[in-house]
């Protein structure tokens, strides 16, 4: 029997388990010399005499705590469809401190540190958005979005509209998704540099969109590339030119004029002023025809 036991994976055996078990004759002689019966359940422990001690103290405690309740334990599906013991459960003396790294002292220098690297709670978030007037559609999108620190500074330092920069940062990569039918990723140093170039007048807001399409169909978006900002000169050229233009056409409603001058005059300068600019240009001249 010493032989067997030597042989076997484990360090311990019961009567009860199918496999990995002793012969008939040897359990027979175990129960003899123990003095068990058939209803009996015999649990041979071995290894050296610290370690079998250790085992049957072990079994002695688990045995005593099944007449309690469930134990706390973690337990292994077995392939016949019932169940076995793992392990138990750790305890807070296993958990807290963990005993497999050393003690650290937590200084308060530290706890400053942690504190400052926190994020701001998403409620807080989300307030402060609705506060600076974000639509209600992008409130939530914005709050989760990988842009959300590059919004904070915009709004905060570069002193960027919150619409305008909230728009440009959730809903027109959507847009352009849209256009292309197929999902597009902008990275942030991409919306970092795009939106520094309209804070400095080298992009208005109608040229943002193509930008990013540009950026979307591989391009690589660059101050350099961008058309040069219309001049007051170059727009009175071309609100003068789309008017002559506006005047060899038969329009079908000609309460509509104005519309239709609009949009002659941005064919012209679109991607180079922003529409509101032209709208308040035309708005002024059709203010000084009529006086």
């Amino acid at each position: 029997m010493t032989k067997l036991l030597r042989r076997t994976r484990h360090n311990i055996i019961h009567s009860d388990n199918p496999s990995e078990t002793l012969a008939s004759s040897e359990w027979q002689m175990l129960k003899k010399a123990v003095g068990a019966t058939e209803d009996d359940t015999i649990v041979v422990v071995w290894g050296t005499k610290q370690d079998a001690a250790s085992g049957a103290s072990e079994i002695i405690i688990r045995a005593k705590e099944a007449t309690i309740g469930i134990p706390s334990e973690t337990r292994q599906a077995l392939r016949d469809g019932t169940n076995g013991f793992e392990r138990i459960l750790p305890g807070p003396d296993r958990m807290y401190p963990d005993t497999d790294l050393p003690p650290r002292r937590i200084t308060r220098e530290h706890l400053e540190h942690i504190k400052k690297e926190v994020p701001r709670p998403f409620w807080e978030n989300e307030r402060w958005y609705r506060d600076l007037g974000v639509p209600p559609d992008v409130v939530a999108p914005l709050n989760i979005s990988s842009h959300a620190g590059l919004f904070e500074i915009a709004v905060k330092e570069w002193h960027l509209p919150p619409t305008l920069t909230a728009v440009t940062l959730i809903q027109l990569p959507k847009r352009v998704a849209r256009k292309l039918h197929h999902s597009v990723g902008f990275s942030t140093e991409t919306m970092r540099e795009i939106l520094l170039a309209y804070r400095d007048g080298a992009l208005v807001k109608g040229g943002i969109l193509p930008s990013m399409m540009m950026v979307a169909a591989g391009g690589e978006f660059s101050r350099q590339s961008l058309p040069p900002i219309c001049s007051d000169g170059e727009l009175s050229s071309a609100i003068e030119r789309s008017a002559a233009e506006l005047t060899s056409l038969n329009l079908f409603n000609p309460e509509k004029e104005s519309e239709v001058l609009m949009g002659l005059v941005m064919d012209k300068v679109r991607g180079r002023i922003d529409g509101n600019v032209v709208a308040t240009k035309l708005a002024g001249a059709a203010a000084e025809e009529r006086s």
